[in-house]
């Protein structure tokens, strides 16, 4: 008698851990941690800027930068007259990595070519997509009205395209 209970409490545990184990696999996956519906998909501007701040964050690598204006020859100002900052997120820091975007590699000061989905709201603020994004070569702003993507010696990271501008705005 006493040798069935051992046998027994094994069969049960097993079980048991067939039921978690079955549970945990039907579940279906959890998607991203977030939605991106503050972003307008169907919506691509195409910035040439000045980054003024890298943030390697885990979950979504984030460039700050201050767009150039249609002459490239100075930094779009807000109503305050203070250099308009935008908020660019992008995928992990461990993607990011994969295609060469490292804090490193886009100092403070570099001028950078990439297309946004701006945010819905209008904020400065947006996020990469699957737009490329071209790095001028230190000193060597691209020519009025063109990207980084025209400028000799430009260095690619990503996919290596930018995207058609599919909107325009005052920013």
């Amino acid at each position: 008698m006493h040798i069935k209970k051992i046998t027994a409490a094994p069969a049960r545990m097993v079980a048991i851990l067939v039921v978690i184990l079955s549970v945990g696999l039907l579940t279906p996956p959890a998607d991203a941690h977030h939605s991106y519906a503050m972003y307008d998909g169907s919506v691509y501007r195409v910035f040439t800027g000045v980054i003024v701040r890298v943030i390697p964050n885990a979950a979504h690598f984030e460039f700050h930068f201050v767009p150039l204006n249609e002459k490239r020859d100075a930094l779009v100002r807000d109503e305050k007259g203070e250099p308009l900052v935008w908020v660019v997120q992008m995928e992990s820091a461990g993607e990011a990595l994969k295609q060469g975007i490292t804090l490193e590699s886009f100092p403070r000061g570099v001028v950078i070519s990439m297309g946004v989905h701006p945010r819905r709201d209008g904020k400065p603020a947006g996020d990469r997509g699957d737009s490329g994004i071209f790095q001028c070569p230190k000193g060597s702003p691209p020519k009025p009205g063109m990207h980084c993507d025209s400028v000799e010696g430009s260095k690619s990271f990503g996919s290596g395209v930018l995207p058609k501008e599919t909107a325009k705005s005052s920013h």
